[in-house]
């Protein structure tokens, strides 16, 4: 016999303010545009990474993600897998060790902001940290952490 808690749990409607659908949406640009790239999406989050070598770097680098639309602020969390890339011992990175690609600041709050465009940054971070290596300069715009 069904109680009140269980007609109301299948009578509930679904929570339409989070945003299932940008996940997927991302998810496609992304396959379209970046071969390198394998993800899925679960839970309203697009969750992936692959293996890239950028053009003017010496190594491959393991690359993971997460991209959850309905995150307040930076919704992306991008990392590199490699024990060296830590906060404090490597420039432009977050406490959570994510790369920082972008300041916030440098966005405008009107124009919608797509996860495929930050994808190529990936790049353009890893040859700079490669620079970094080898001169001890980071050699792109830099807002200390």
């Amino acid at each position: 016999m069904l109680n009140k808690m269980d007609i109301n749990k299948k009578n509930s409607l679904p929570d339409i303010s989070k945003d299932f659908l940008s996940a997927y949406i991302q998810q496609k640009l992304i396959e379209d545009n970046f071969d390198w790239i394998k993800s899925f999406v679960k839970d309203g989050k697009l969750i992936g990474g692959g293996k890239i070598k950028p053009k003017g770097c010496k190594k491959t680098y393991d690359i993971v993600f997460e991209y959850n639309p309905n995150k307040e602020g930076r919704k992306e969390n991008i990392f590199v897998m490699d024990g060296k890339i830590k906060f404090k011992k490597v420039p432009h990175l977050y406490n959570n060790h994510s790369l920082c690609l972008y300041h916030p600041f440098d966005l405008s709050p009107f124009i919608p902001f797509n996860f495929v465009d930050v994808v190529p940054w990936i790049s353009k971070w890893l040859v700079t940290y490669e620079l970094w290596l080898k001169y001890g300069v980071w050699l792109d715009k830099e807002f200390k952490h």
